[in-house]
């Protein structure tokens, strides 16, 4: 019986399945950390709601919780952007937030709760519109040019900063401040990675040029 020895022909069979293992991994590892840090952001509130007996951070629980589904449902894309800020600026620009924490101080709950919802309207029929195409990181996931995509071109990450605003102004401190100019500014460099992968579509450089503003409609 002749044995074959493990030779550099060997290595491609071996290597893919070592490669795929740690992906899973991966996989697997950034999930559990998401649900860690979604469930201590909502325990928090939900114990300052139970101690104070004043609701906290509900809209962005809210907001936050369906991103994190999403995410974890999300549907695969074989035309993911490579460069490395963008894969820096999306899970920061996403998910920074969860790292906020209920704080005295800041304004009504009564009002503070209803902007908050109002972002999350805004950014979940804006998230529902994109469905399982949703994705972190720039991709070409195929283009969306109606309901809330035609006034502004990114209109999921609009709620999200209307939701972030009302939660900090509901919940001041340094930290919160702090995570939500990190979480804004990485949701711009994220808007530039997006747009710099997606105008390579032709069907996306028409709808540039009917839907001017990205943000804010007549601002950004």
């Amino acid at each position: 019986m002749e044995v074959k020895p493990f030779g550099p022909a060997d290595a491609p069979t071996r290597a893919p399945t070592l490669r795929g293992m740690r992906g899973r991994a991966a996989s697997v590892l950034s999930r559990a950390v998401l649900v860690s840090l979604f469930v201590g952001f909502a325990w928090a509130n939900f114990h300052r709601w139970r101690t104070t007996g004043e609701p906290s951070g509900l809209g962005t629980t809210l907001l936050e919780g369906w991103v994190a589904v999403l995410f974890l449902i999300r549907r695969p894309t074989q035309q993911v952007s490579a460069r490395r800020l963008a894969w820096v600026a999306a899970p920061i620009g996403s998910f920074a937030m969860l790292l906020a924490r209920p704080a005295p101080g800041g304004i009504p709950q009564v009002p503070a709760e209803a902007v908050q919802l109002l972002g999350v309207a805004v950014a979940l029929l804006s998230l529902g519109t994109l469905g399982r195409s949703f994705g972190l990181v720039a991709a070409n996931r195929g283009v969306k040019t109606y309901g809330p995509y035609a006034l502004v071109r990114h209109p999921a990450y609009t709620g999200y900063l209307i939701a972030y605003s009302a939660y900090c102004a509901e919940n001041p401190s340094l930290r919160n401040v702090f995570l939500l100019l990190a979480s804004t500014a990485f949701q711009l460099v994220r808007i530039g990675e997006e747009e710099r992968v997606l105008s390579a579509d032709e069907g996306y450089r028409d709808y540039t040029d009917r839907v001017r503003f990205r943000l804010l409609p007549y601002v950004y």
